[in-house]
């Protein structure tokens, strides 16, 4: 008899450890979907913030079409801006129109948004700028070193890339003038029929602690004047 209380007393227990483990199971795996849902949506998340989203586009009736992205770079403190839009001319075309701008700029000795525009070099494939920009008081007045990069691929795509370029430059450090320690950007040129293109300009830069509502405008402004530019010269 007391053999038989023993062996329910022992089935009881098997039995409290099994349901105590059961609902431990349970909790574990639910803690576990849930943190696994977390990491996924932190994931999505994340791989969100580093995709371009569009911020402007032409308004409706506008001739030529043109739409502008944003995004932060993985890795850095950087902010990148791009528009697209088609251009009728070759992307040969719009790279010859892009430097000659360049050339034209550096010419013109009495432009006044640019008291200084030096070419320091220049081969077929690239250019090595100086710049100092005019600033608006107090602000000191700003330089640029600059190094363009052209070049032509086997599909008809063309292009130019750009970035800072202090480490080429002899020019000695001012107290005169803001030096712009980062500078980067590119062209890009894509062939849609013989004489038109996808066109795409992006500028990547750092803004060190300036609001984004502040710089977006100038940046948008800046992006839709440089496509403007090399469509009424293509049409010239």
């Amino acid at each position: 008899m007391r053999n038989g209380i023993t062996h329910q007393y022992k089935l009881s227990v098997l039995c409290v450890y099994t349901i105590i483990l059961g609902i431990a199971s349970l909790t574990f795996s639910s803690c576990s979907t849930h943190r696994a849902i977390r990491l996924r949506n932190k994931s999505i998340k994340e791989w969100s913030a580093y995709q371009f989203k569009e911020i402007k586009k032409s308004p409706d009736g506008e001739g030529e079409k043109w739409t502008i992205y944003s995004r932060k770079i993985k890795g850095t403190n950087f902010s990148e801006f791009k528009i697209e839009g088609n251009i009728e001319a070759s992307p040969k075309t719009c790279v010859v129109i892009f430097r000659q701008d360049i050339q034209n700029q550096a010419a013109d000795l009495k432009n006044k948004k640019y008291p200084t525009y030096d070419i320091v070099s220049e081969s077929k494939d690239s250019l090595l700028t100086y710049v100092i920009h005019n600033e608006p008081f107090p602000l000191k007045d700003t330089e640029m070193s600059v190094r363009y990069i052209f070049f032509n691929d086997e599909d008809g795509s063309a292009g130019v890339t750009w970035h800072e370029a202090w480490n080429e430059s002899q020019v000695q450090l001012s107290k005169k003038f803001s030096r712009v320690k980062t500078f980067r950007g590119s062209w890009s040129f894509t062939p849609v029929s013989s004489n038109s293109c996808y066109a795409s300009n992006s500028v990547q830069f750092d803004l060190k602690g300036i609001p984004l509502w502040l710089v977006k405008p100038m940046v948008i402004k800046f992006l839709k004047n440089g496509l403007e530019s090399i469509r009424e010269a293509r049409s010239k």
